[in-house]
């Protein structure tokens, strides 16, 4: 008898064991091939598609976030917070064909979907502090020979905000003030982490570019 329950204890073991293994496989192929997805020979085009690569993935979930801040009410309109899913996600495709094109697209669509956004949910959602890492990640993607590019990309959001305040949009959807304020925690929490990212990608650009002039 109790050697019937050793066996089936190991059996269970191994069975877990075997489990984990596969999961394991599952989510280093998955690592691998999102690497892969995300490379560039130009470390600067290579941040960008990092940036692309972690928005699109997360605007999945965005009208989740605002369900939770904002409760039924947010729903259906919230769901259209997604909708730039896979602009964003296209646009390491875009940088395989032309680098440049790439990095300029990216700080574009990222103003474009604020505006989006926006007009999705309302401008007391405080959803234009978007608008600040546009601006941050043009200023970092660029060489200077491309400053011109630079230059106009790091201006595009102070521009569209200061159009903003002289003619706001009209929302899809109009939030009360609790539930505004709760979007306002949120998206400020989410600015600071692009911020934060777009640190940790600089740091691996300069990495990369000493590593070449080495």
């Amino acid at each position: 008898m109790s050697d019937i329950i050793v066996s089936d204890s190991a059996q269970a073991q191994q069975s877990q064991s075997d489990i984990s293994s596969a999961i394991s496989r599952v989510c280093m192929g998955s690592h691998n091939a999102l690497r892969a997805f995300a490379a560039h020979p130009d470390p600067l085009t290579e941040a960008s598609n990092w940036v692309a690569i972690t928005i699109g993935s997360h605007l999945p979930f965005w009208p989740l976030y605002v369900f939770w801040a904002a409760g039924w009410e947010a729903l259906p309109t919230a769901l259209l917070t997604a909708a730039m899913t896979p602009v964003f996600l296209a646009l390491p495709l875009l940088s395989r064909r032309h680098g440049l094109a790439g990095r300029i697209a990216m700080p574009f669509c990222g103003v474009v979907n604020t505006v989006f956004t926006l007009w999705v949910l309302g401008m007391n959602s405080g959803t234009e502090v978007f608008l600040l890492p546009c601006g941050a990640l043009a200023a970092l993607i660029f060489r200077r020979s491309e400053r011109l590019w630079m230059l106009a990309l790091t201006f595009l959001p102070l521009a569209v905000w200061y159009v903003l305040q002289e003619y706001p949009l009209t929302a899809l959807h109009q939030y009360n003030a609790a539930a505004a304020r709760d979007m306002q925690i949120l998206n400020g929490c989410s600015v600071g982490l692009l911020i934060v990212l777009f640190g940790w990608f600089q740091v691996d650009i300069y990495r990369k570019m000493e590593a070449r002039e080495d």
